[in-house]
């Protein structure tokens, strides 16, 4: 006969189940429905926009025909009823977080202006990482504080967003700089992540010459690796133009970084002050080409 779990590895269980799953299996289980509010609830993605919401890979949605639909593995199921769309929808939330303050959610995608109607006023989100490409500073009060620094953060690029702690602080920011023309050398100062994604660059100008001149200058280490990301190689022979103009003597092979370099691209080495210098170097990935700016210790 065998041997019934005890409450911690009840607990244990239930807290890791994938979450769609535990709120089908305790809806089942009115023995478990008590226990169940004390366990937090973890969930690997939730992505909210206006009347729509996906937990993990199940995505609930309002339709034309006011009707709630269901979407899951290319399938799709609805439900109808009396009462309107949104006390619909509560009723799903309370279904699947159980009227939780909190919850764990490794990445949480936030595309939504306001907390939609059919989330409580109440709730926050514990995160890792966090996507609010538009709407960063709606989306930052639902954020419970213990979830700072971020671990990852992708946003676009403004000067007042690179203002705010929360942006400064992330481990891996993305910027996208879709609608920005231009990034200052100013800007990127600020910035005290260990990795900053520069991403849509094909649009803007980006003056990491400038930037390395003024570490070089200062003799201050540059802490942050940046990337800078584009699907146009034009992009990265003008920056790397500017960069042979500034910084031609430093060319090398690195032939200590294993990387897949894009063919006759210049590779630099060059150095800040007796203790760092930098690395910068263009890698081909997935369709999309990458200048790695990444600082190195010892000569």
């Amino acid at each position: 006969m065998p041997i019934p779990l005890t409450y911690p590895g009840f607990k244990c269980v239930l807290e890791h189940l994938e979450a769609v799953k535990r709120a089908h299996i305790i809806g089942r289980a009115p023995g478990l429905q008590k226990i169940n509010k004390l366990i937090p609830l973890r969930l690997r993605d939730y992505y909210v926009i206006c009347d729509e919401m996906t937990i993990n890979d199940w995505r609930i949605r309002y339709s034309d025909n006011d009707e709630v639909l269901f979407e899951m593995n290319g399938k799709t199921f609805s439900r109808e009823g009396s009462a309107g769309l949104e006390d619909k929808m509560k009723k799903l939330v309370n279904f699947y977080f159980c009227e939780r303050r909190v919850i764990h959610v490794d990445k949480l995608w936030w595309f939504d202006g306001l907390l939609p109607d059919f989330l409580p006023v109440n709730m926050k989100f514990k995160v890792n990482s966090l996507t609010a490409p538009f709407l960063l500073d709606t989306a930052i009060p639902f954020i419970d504080p213990r979830s700072f620094p971020l671990k990852t953060l992708t946003t676009i690029a403004t000067a007042p967003i690179l203002d705010d702690p929360v942006v400064q602080s992330a481990e891996t920011l993305h910027l996208n700089l879709f609608y920005c023309r231009r990034v200052p050398v100013r800007d990127l100062k600020k910035l005290n992540n260990q990795t900053v994604v520069l991403e849509h660059c094909s649009f803007s100008r980006l003056d990491m010459a400038s930037l390395i001149k003024y570490h070089i200058e200062t003799k201050q280490d540059i802490r942050i690796t940046f990337v800078i990301s584009t699907s146009n190689i034009n992009v990265i022979r003008e920056m790397f133009s500017d960069l042979e103009l500034a910084f031609g003597e430093f060319q090398c092979d690195l032939d200590d970084v294993n990387e897949r370099f894009i063919y006759d691209s210049p590779k630099f080495s060059i150095p800040i002050n007796n203790k760092s210098r930098i690395h910068v170097y263009a890698v081909s990935q997935n369709g999309s080409y990458k200048i790695i700016v990444k600082p190195v210790s010892g000569l």
